[in-house]
């Protein structure tokens, strides 16, 4: 059998022998689960409270980091049991969002997950999550968001950008007011709004 070998002279068993991970720059990867329901044509979307910093009791979608020999499919179902108490549920990838600074603490690079909540799901707040609750959306194209938690009610504000395809430009759209939300989710809500109208998602 013939080892090939590249510019280097080096095998592939020399070259990843040799191999040095820290050359290149490593961005965290993290997952969010999108979980909505639809009632006559209305949206809704469960977020969590977040217990920690950053953005400590604000609203964002149940997700965490993925772990060393996790994939994210299996990250994204161990964060939606562990902080609502959700199982059996299918959800697969909405979008990936990797804008450079959307999360304060380091580089971290997340894979929306989205899927309909199953009929009478029962949710309980757990691990990091101080609360968990389903929000009423209201989504203008013009970048109003409003979210409906009951006794908890607020308002979004974006500059929405848009991409080649015209949906939106995740990177570009800028959260001029964001309300209670944390990190860029009343983006990802946008987006997710969006994408139902446009009959992408099951209800």
């Amino acid at each position: 059998m013939v080892l090939l070998k590249d510019k280097n002279g080096k095998t592939e068993a020399e070259f990843l022998r040799e191999y040095d991970v820290t050359e290149y720059f490593r961005p965290s990867v993290t997952v969010d689960a999108a979980l909505y329901r639809v009632d006559a044509g209305r949206l809704s979307v469960l977020m969590i409270q977040r217990g920690g910093h950053p953005y400590i009791g604000k609203y964002a979608f149940a997700g965490g980091f993925v772990e060393r020999d996790e994939s994210c499919e299996a990250a994204v179902l161990r964060e939606l049991r562990e902080e609502t108490g959700v199982t059996d549920v299918a959800l697969r990838q909405l979008v990936t969002v990797s804008t450079p600074d959307r999360d304060p603490r380091w580089r971290n690079i997340t894979v929306v997950f989205c899927g309909g909540a199953p009929s009478g799901v029962t949710i309980t707040a757990g691990d990091d999550a101080a609360a968990a609750r389903w929000f009423d959306v209201d989504y203008s194209e013009d970048g109003t968001l409003r979210m409906d938690g009951g006794d908890i009610k607020f308002t979004c504000k974006l500059t929405v950008a848009r991409d080649a395809f015209g949906r939106i430009d995740l990177n570009n759209t800028v959260i001029t007011e964001r309300g209670e939300t944390a990190f860029d989710h009343a983006k990802v809500v946008c987006y997710l709004a969006e994408a139902l109208k446009r009959g992408e998602l099951c209800e």
